[in-house]
């Protein structure tokens, strides 16, 4: 028997994660730095309890709240680049998750758009860039670039989000709203043609002779057009632009491509494709002396202004069948012009005289038909399945007649099954069995394109973004560097200084501020505050003074009361006693958010009372009690001046000790001094747990710059 674990569960991991930090009950993440002694030692890390736990702990020097906005899952940083050939959205491809089907591009405005791949043209590189303009979140019908393929807008970044959470492996997720709402279930987006088959000649084109023959909107009569294959070549720099489904104008060079004779229109034409690759556009409703034009002559755009120099045209004039019925059930689609898009079956080919006409099984719109309508008739498409209303219509290569590729018309919704079958050249006899092409449909992902881009792009890693700015207003000095990164889980805060107001005893009256107890739990609760990250705060009361409170193995982040508000105070669980926080403490340090913590032992008093200096990184001893640790920074900015040191072991006695000194000396420099007071570090040592660790090359603080964090974690 075989397993497989999913890429939905790598996803759903990668969710959880996330959830755990948005939702109200949430964990508590920090990213911490650490080690700033030996980078050398820690190149490479492992899973040991020593290693993860204890020595990280003894490295680590501080800790940033990580956010709710400080979180993004993560895809692959596929850059669209032009000559790349993507993968294409396909529901039968097992290893789709390890292909590029998927691009971003920067627009002009600076914000990132990333597109989803549908349709790659039969595996061709891409050579024209997708943009959102255009295209819009909710669009039915997706972006077919000039080099044909088709790409579906899944989100958008904005530049600052773009800063913060991409690097050069992955980009951030933003799932979009719009996208998600207007995904259609089920919908047939594009049908890949395996095989084309051959003797497919049921096609056939031009404009619209009579919109309505006697009246009825379901008859019309056609007439043929010639037709052109137009080489053209931009390579002058006089030439340039993007030339769309448009009239086109021929203008004699007047030997200057720079300056035609735009006064000397010879010939214009409909522009129905164009091929950018090849430098191809197929043009019909010719007027003019088109054919007649010798090479190096200039096209113009009537809409889109482009110029071009031509260097060949071909003819490929159509012409309409005499055979009755030769084209009954093929397609009969409006390619320009009014009523553009529309399509019917055809249920009779009618032949009178020189008069052709079709007879549509259903009516597509009269109002919107006339005579300035070109048509296409194709092989029709018969899409069967466990949905309704896709539509498609085959193209054929007729230098082959061979079906060249698939164009849905309308792609229906409620399919998770679909074949599809394309018929053709029911009016020659002998070629009845032209129906030999093999074709496959791609159906999208449940819920449609866009309605779950976590999990349609394999979003199975989570990008965490955070700042250090500078000090942090002196919370977290500047100073010394870092070779080490970890995520830390839920830790305990050592001492939080709780200063109270407002004291209310149980069962009512004044408490006079005295009737909080030792050893019981102290809970705030947050069921109406709007910031939910830091709802149920708790720790355990140490000391009672009489408008503070020293709390030890604080759980959460408690706040200051909104005054008035019952459901944000502090409450004893053993004595029931309430009050309102005015601010607090986590040991030395102002903290009223909880989004930072000092992980040093700050040696208060510092002394040096030999010649030498202590250095930075060298390890300090304390004979006396065996305590040792290593030094971050000798703080002077103050007239009482702190060693900060980390990798504490043992207990530190203050130098006052039963009025001696306990001096502590460095094992490097030889230099003596002592200290009269002991603080920190900030969070319960060992408590919470490391999820994550990262060993990097150091870096240097500065007061002049921010250390933005960016850690990638793959479910």
């Amino acid at each position: 028997m075989g397993k497989l674990v999913t890429t939905n569960f790598n996803t759903h991991n990668a969710k959880q994660f996330v959830e755990s930090i948005n939702e109200t009950a949430n964990s508590i993440y920090y990213v911490t730095l650490g080690n700033h002694r030996n980078p050398s030692s820690v190149v490479t890390s492992n899973n040991s309890q020593e290693a993860i736990m204890y020595q990280t702990y003894r490295d680590m020097i501080y800790g940033k709240h990580v956010t709710p906005n400080d979180v993004k899952h993560m895809i692959d940083n596929n850059i669209w680049t032009s000559g790349t050939k993507y993968a294409q959205y396909d529901n039968n491809d097992g290893d789709l998750q390890n292909k590029k089907f998927y691009a971003h591009v920067k627009e002009a405005n600076g914000t990132f758009s990333v597109f989803k791949c549908l349709y790659n043209n039969k595996g061709a590189a891409s050579t024209d860039e997708p943009t959102a303009l255009e295209t819009s979140a909710d669009d039915d019908v997706y972006i077919t670039t000039a080099d044909k393929y088709q790409w579906k807008l899944m989100y958008q970044i904005e530049e600052t989000d773009y800063n913060k959470f991409a690097t050069s492996e992955k980009v951030p997720v933003f799932p979009n709203a719009n996208v998600s709402g207007n995904a259609v279930a089920g919908a047939i987006d594009v049908v890949n043609v395996n095989t084309g088959g051959s003797r497919y000649h049921s096609v056939a084109n031009g404009v619209i002779k009579v919109a309505q023959v006697g009246g009825n909107t379901r008859i019309f009569e056609l007439e043929s057009l010639a037709s052109a294959n137009v080489t053209f070549d931009q390579t002058d720099a006089n030439n340039s632009g993007t030339f769309t489904v448009e009239r086109v104008d021929l203008f004699d060079e007047d030997g200057s491509t720079a300056n035609p004779d735009t006064s000397n229109n010879v010939a214009n034409a409909v522009i129905m494709d164009v091929d950018s690759t090849n430098k191809i556009i197929r043009v019909q409703d010719i007027a003019g002396d088109f054919f007649g034009q010798q090479s190096n002559v200039i096209m113009k755009g009537q809409t889109s202004g482009a110029t071009a120099k031509i260097t060949d045209i071909a003819s490929s004039t159509s012409s309409l069948s005499a055979n009755t019925d030769f084209y009954k059930d093929s397609i009969f689609y409006i390619a320009a012009g009014a009523g553009k898009g529309a399509a019917a079956p055809i249920s009779e080919y009618i032949v009178t005289g020189s008069a052709r006409r079709v007879l549509l099984a259903n009516d597509i719109g009269f109002s919107s038909v006339d005579s300035t309508s070109l048509f296409e008739i194709s092989p029709s498409v018969t899409i069967t399945g466990d949905g309704t209303g896709a539509e498609a219509r085959a193209i054929v290569n007729t230098s082959i007649f061979a079906i060249d590729t698939v164009e849905v018309t309308k792609r229906g919704s409620g399919y998770t099954f679909a074949e599809a079958t394309i018929v053709g050249n029911t009016g020659i006899s002998g070629d009845a069995t032209a129906n030999n092409a093999n074709v496959n449909i791609i159906i999208g992902p449940p819920g449609g394109h866009g309605s779950d881009v976590i999990n349609e792009l394999f979003a199975d890693s989570v990008g965490i973004s955070v700042d250090y700015l500078d000090d942090n207003g002196g919370f977290t000095p500047a100073v010394n560097d870092f070779s080490q990164i970890s995520i830390l889980k839920d830790p305990l805060y050592s001492n939080v200084v709780i200063s109270i107001t407002d004291t209310t005893v149980s069962g009512g009256g004044s408490g006079g501020g005295t009737s909080f107890t030792a050893n019981e739990v102290l809970t705030q609760n947050n069921s109406t505050a709007s910031d939910k990250s830091r709802t149920g705060a708790f720790g355990v009361i140490k000391a009672r003074f009489d408008s503070t409170i020293n709390v030890s193995n604080v759980y959460g982040q408690f706040f200051n009361t909104t005054s008035g508000d019952a459901n944000t105070r502090i409450v004893g669980g053993s004595s029931g006693t309430s009050a309102e926080i005015a601010s607090f403490k986590t040991s030395d340090k102002d903290n009223s958010t909880f989004d930072l913590f000092d992980q040093r032992i700050r040696l208060g008093g510092f002394i040096n009372t030999s010649s030498f200096a202590f250095q930075t990184d060298e390890k300090i001893i304390q004979d006396s009690t065996d305590a040792e640790g290593f030094i971050h920074n000798i703080n002077t900015s103050s007239s009482v001046h702190v060693l900060e040191i980390t990798n504490k072991k043992g207990n530190f006695l203050v130098s006052e000790e039963s009025g001696e000194k306990t001096s502590i000396r460095g094992q490097t420099s030889g230099a003596v001094g002592y200290f009269t007071s002991v603080a920190g570090p900030d969070i319960v040592p060992n408590s919470g747990e490391v999820i994550y660790t990262e060993n990097i090359t150091p870096i240097t603080r500065d007061n002049a710059q921010t250390e933005r964090l960016k850690v990638i974690v793959k479910f």
